[in-house]
């Protein structure tokens, strides 16, 4: 929707009023003083001040010139990328990705660790900290420079299941304070995140977004979720729970799943229920785990190949996930009257483009807002950092833009 006047800035206190401006610089290209006190109805004399303190501190430059509209040529202004940092993280039980990224959330520099499997987390922190410290010094960066670290994880917040189908990650890591713990040996602001969450902010900070933008990111990797933006800010619910669309029922007699109910979207959609589904067959366990090694990457890279190779049985497997997924994000883009629905993560790398296209068919016949806007479509992040990203940008939304931190 299109706003006839610009919507004014001003927050509350005056740290609000210059968060909202420095994200009106972040969401441009590049913006000039004018422009930007004509869209956020702000006065140039507060817009100036703004800036002032912008340039000492760093944050923001002046960029060349931009079109003269009748007077004197305006000094743009943009980010400076090369002055603040933040770290990202993405604790898993096969991988642990670590980024460094600038300002605008884009990758500096990135380190794959082996994942926490069932090694104490004090141990896999110290790893993940001498990572960090070898980046940071390698690259010649104060630690000062870093703005902070941010962890993106699984699961449940605030209850004993915080790893979701990893019972044994749950106990281990539910009772260990990860931000505290890793905050006293980074000594820097530690934020954690959950993934989804986290991969829908880095869309929204990295990807130039307004603070208007109203999208969901689904994330998938072996489960799967959704972080859901309104306004510039995640949409978190009672309990920081909102987005666990793994737990929508797609099958009322379908396999039990580890919440307590049966045929849960997790248990269909994402590569750890496809896998399950081959294990709970005899005649699939037979096709994709002859060895019955219960290795679920080796089993969904199996499936994945019987795909390519066109076995009926992987197409089946595959097709039933993409309807499964396809139809509960029709229900939830009817629910939510969304503007755009991104797909991420490394469960759509393979096959994310039969899941858009199924989505955007569904969306086309069947949305109850058809006709009155569209809704877009895209497949982003398919890659094993793009969580690790996500995670960075959740500490520069937190320490640059908190006027809207939450919805």
């Amino acid at each position: 929707m299109t706003e006839t006047s610009p919507r004014r800035l001003k927050g509350r206190s005056y740290a609000e009023t210059r968060s909202a401006v420095l994200d009106l610089i972040r969401s441009s290209a590049s913006i000039s003083r004018v422009e930007l006190s004509q869209r956020s109805s702000l006065t140039e004399v507060t817009i100036s001040k703004i800036v002032k303190e912008l340039l000492l501190e760093g944050i923001v430059i002046e960029a060349g010139f931009g079109q003269s509209t009748g007077g004197k040529r305006p000094r743009m202004l943009k980010l400076n990328t090369g002055v603040l940092y933040a770290v990202g993280v993405r604790l898993g039980v096969s991988r642990i990705v670590i980024v460094l990224c600038g300002l605008n959330g884009k990758l500096i520099e990135r380190v794959d660790l082996p994942g926490i499997g069932d090694e104490p987390p004090p141990e896999v922190l110290d790893r993940v900290v001498a990572a960090i410290q070898g980046v940071i010094e390698a690259r010649g960066i104060w630690r000062e420079s870093i703005v902070g670290v941010g962890v993106a994880s699984s699961g449940r917040r605030r209850g004993p299941l915080g790893w979701g189908a990893d019972p044994e990650a749950a106990q281990t890591w539910e009772s260990f304070d990860t931000a505290a713990e890793l905050e006293g040996l980074c000594g820097v602001p530690v934020l954690v995140e959950n993934d989804a969450n986290s991969v829908a902010l880095g869309t929204f900070w990295s990807g130039g977004a307004n603070a208007s933008s109203n999208f969901m990111t689904v994330y998938m990797d072996q489960g799967i979720g959704a972080g859901l933006v309104i306004g510039g800010a995640i949409f978190r619910g009672a309990s920081d729970n909102t987005g666990e669309i793994g737990h929508i029922v797609v099958e009322p007699d379908g396999l039990e799943c580890w919440c307590g109910s049966r045929g849960c979207l997790e248990t269909v959609g994402p590569p750890r229920g496809i896998v399950r589904r081959v294990m709970t067959d005899e005649g699939l366990a037979a096709l994709f785990d002859d060895q019955k090694s219960g290795d679920e990457a080796a089993i969904y890279e199996r499936v994945l190949a019987g795909l390519g190779e066109g076995l009926p049985q992987a197409e089946a497997l595959i097709s039933r996930s993409v309807r499964s997924v396809a139809t509960v994000l029709l229900g939830l883009a009817n629910t939510l009257d969304l503007e755009r629905i991104e797909l991420a993560g490394p469960g759509f790398a393979a096959t994310g483009q039969r899941y858009m296209k199924e989505l955007k068919r569904l969306i086309e016949k069947a949305s109850f807002t058809r006709g009155v806007h569209t809704i877009a479509v895209e497949l982003g992040g398919t890659g094993p950092d793009v969580a690790a990203l996500g995670a960075a940008s959740v500490v520069l939304h937190s320490s640059l833009t908190p006027h809207h931190l939450t919805a």
